[in-house]
């Protein structure tokens, strides 16, 4: 890759804000960034900031990940317990088996929340694969 500006001198860097490439001249060397000498110096560290927040929330972000991950569970095993309960209960009247089917709303909410607490997971891990 050549300078945007010098034509012909081998860019080391390109800037953070326009991607342009820039030579050891006319490069002005940021905290963690290259800029233009044309003004991108601004743009630049507001990125270089955003991308320092972005690593510091990380772990934040993840703990949140993992409570909803905990609330979703939480949720999947109270709904089965109570469809369950109310199947195996209505079906043991025989006057009344047909409030059984009041139990399956809550199974299928548990199904519903059991895959969502499993795509939280899967959000939660960022360094796996999505295959």
């Amino acid at each position: 890759m050549e300078c945007f500006y010098h034509q012909g001198a081998p860019a080391v860097g390109s800037c953070r804000a326009c991607l342009k490439g820039l030579c050891r001249r006319c490069a002005v060397e940021l905290p963690g960034a290259l800029a233009c000498p044309s003004g991108c110096e601004e743009s630049a560290r507001a990125l270089v900031a955003s991308i320092a927040q972005s690593v510091r929330y990380q772990g934040v972000s993840t703990g949140l990940l993992q409570s909803a991950r905990g609330l979703w569970l939480s949720i999947a095993a109270v709904s089965l317990f109570v469809g369950l309960f109310v199947v195996v209960w209505a079906l043991r009247l025989h006057e009344y088996q047909e409030i059984a089917a009041l139990g399956l709303p809550f199974l299928a909410l548990a199904v519903i929340a059991g895959r969502l607490a499993r795509n939280v997971s899967a959000g939660a891990k960022p360094s796996e694969a999505k295959g």
